[in-house]
């Protein structure tokens, strides 16, 4: 039978945990507890200062810039969206030392986006495997040399482009797939320098002793009858009624700590399942989730800041892209002996009266990997050497701050988001979605969630994607208790997801 009360505890108090939290507090559940592993709160969405500004390391893409997207809204509501400068131009250099005519590029990349954002439908195949075969069949209709090469190089650098925003190494290894049962809420915002004020947002109002940091969890206990004597300050009647308490879980930290409680919503990232989820739980998951987590890619991408005491670049750039007229479609994946070559997307941080001269260097998969293990001269050397190249000029200075992003080498995430990849059906993020059953308390349902992006096959590795799963465990539970939020506190979107 449900309790009154239940003791509810977050694990992981990013984006995913944080919006359960919140909306269980709208919902009126008044014993809801956060713990997070590090000293800060907001996971994959972070910041950092580097100079006079605060940047993200973490995410800073709205990926679906419309009203159907909550983080969307809530950014908006905030007045935060006002801040979003324009993005600036689009420039695009050759590894021959020359500026790349960009009325070319961006026609030939915007086809080549065409064919690589492809929504495939149980096909079996690889992004990789389509890209290569459809952009080959447009460079084969081309008749002019020339052009077969520039285009051909374009397509390569759209490639490489995706395989940042997948997060992964080679494009043979990423499903065609992928975006299956994707929302599409519309055009993705660049919202540098203020995505982490969301996490902020998503704290207002949640009482501070509720959250508790520096609280690593060793093991998640559940389907069992732990005991806990009640409270000093109960009523008499109500503590002679019940001496001891039972909770179906226990929340054990590495300090020792144990918190006991009813219903246990884990947020924690799918790196961290991979790497815990074998010793993290007990009794150990069924063997059909344990499937989805080994199944599932978990990637990763560095972000290099380079901070410059003056602009090379023109004031109104605001990405450069770097195109080897070598490179072709069929060719795109990482190589660990030629890094350098899958640094090829910079972002200018605008507007430049807030960030000052920095560009953000983005690198997928393995490289970024390798970049985590890298020194700050190596990485300052190796980038000035590459841009030198691209420009045509000797006269780009080296960085005077450079700092880069070490998210698979975090031990509380160990990667950035999540992929699919070949031969594997989205749907298995539904099992991993699903609650734990207990056997041995069949009365005490709801004892184990799952919360996180790598649980929405409709929205994985973005942040609504996160947000919305958290709503979702939350929503659960609301059912489970038969309760009611303020209509003004929920979005619509819940409801599709």
């Amino acid at each position: 039978m449900a309790l009154r009360n239940p003791c509810i505890v977050v694990v992981g108090a990013g984006v995913a945990g944080l919006s359960a939290a919140k909306k269980l507090k709208e919902y009126g559940f008044n014993d809801v507890t956060v713990l997070e592993a590090s000293e800060k709160v907001g996971g994959r969405v972070a910041s950092t200062t580097l100079g006079n500004a605060c940047v993200d390391t973490g995410a800073q893409y709205i990926h679906g810039a419309s009203e159907k997207n909550p983080v969307y809204c809530l950014l908006k509501k905030s007045g935060l969206l006002n801040q979003v400068p324009d993005m600036g131009t689009e420039a695009f250099y050759s590894n021959k030392g020359h500026k790349v005519d960009a009325n070319f590029a961006k026609r030939a990349y915007e086809d080549g986006e065409a064919i690589i954002q492809h929504r495939g439908f149980n096909t079996g195949k690889s992004l990789g495997e389509h890209y290569a075969e459809k952009t080959q069949g447009v460079i084969d209709s081309l008749q002019d040399k020339d052009e077969k090469t520039r285009m051909q190089s374009v397509f390569a650098l759209v490639g490489k482009d995706m395989l940042i925003d997948v997060g992964a190494s080679d494009l043979h290894r990423v499903s065609l797939d992928s975006w299956q049962y994707y929302i599409n809420m519309g055009d993705s915002l660049n919202v540098a320098g203020l995505m982490f004020q969301l996490v902020d947002i998503l704290l207002k109002d949640f009482p501070k002793d509720c959250l508790l940091l520096k609280r690593e969890v060793s093991q998640i206990k559940w389907d069992g009858t732990f005991s806990a004597a009640p409270s000093p300050t109960a009523h008499t009647e109500a503590a002679s009624e019940e001496k001891v308490r039972q909770y179906p879980v226990c929340i054990v930290c590495e300090n020792g700590e144990e918190i006991l409680a009813d219903h246990v919503i884990v947020t924690i990232s799918l790196g961290c399942l991979k790497a815990q989820a074998s010793s993290l739980f007990i009794p150990s998951l069924p063997t059909e989730k344990m499937e989805v987590i080994d199944k599932l890619c978990f990637g990763n991408i560095a972000k290099i800041f380079l901070e410059y005491e003056e602009a090379f670049w023109e004031n109104e750039v605001g990405t450069i892209s770097l195109i080897y007229e070598d490179d072709t479609a069929a060719s795109v994946s990482t190589n660990k002996m030629q890094w350098i070559k899958n640094l090829q997307y910079f972002s200018v941080l605008r507007p430049k009266e807030r960030f000052g001269n920095i560009l953000v260097g983005w690198c997928p998969g393995d490289i970024a990997d390798l970049i985590e293990t890298m020194t700050d001269d190596e990485l300052s050397t190796a980038v000035t050497d590459h841009l030198k190249m691209f420009f045509g000029h000797s006269n780009i200075p080296q960085p005077k701050s450079i700092l880069s992003t070490k998210w698979r080498s975090n031990k509380f995430v160990k990667g950035t988001y999540t992929f699919l990849p070949v031969g594997v059906d989205g749907q298995v993020m539904d099992t991993l979605a699903q609650p734990l059953v207990g056997s041995r308390c069949p009365g005490e349902d709801l004892q184990v969630l799952f919360a996180g992006e790598a649980t929405m096959k409709t929205l994985y590795g973005t942040v609504q994607g996160a947000l919305l799963s958290g709503h979702r465990e939350a929503d659960r539970l609301a059912a489970h208790y038969k309760k009611t939020a303020d209509p003004t506190s929920t979005t619509s979107l819940d409801k599709q997801v």
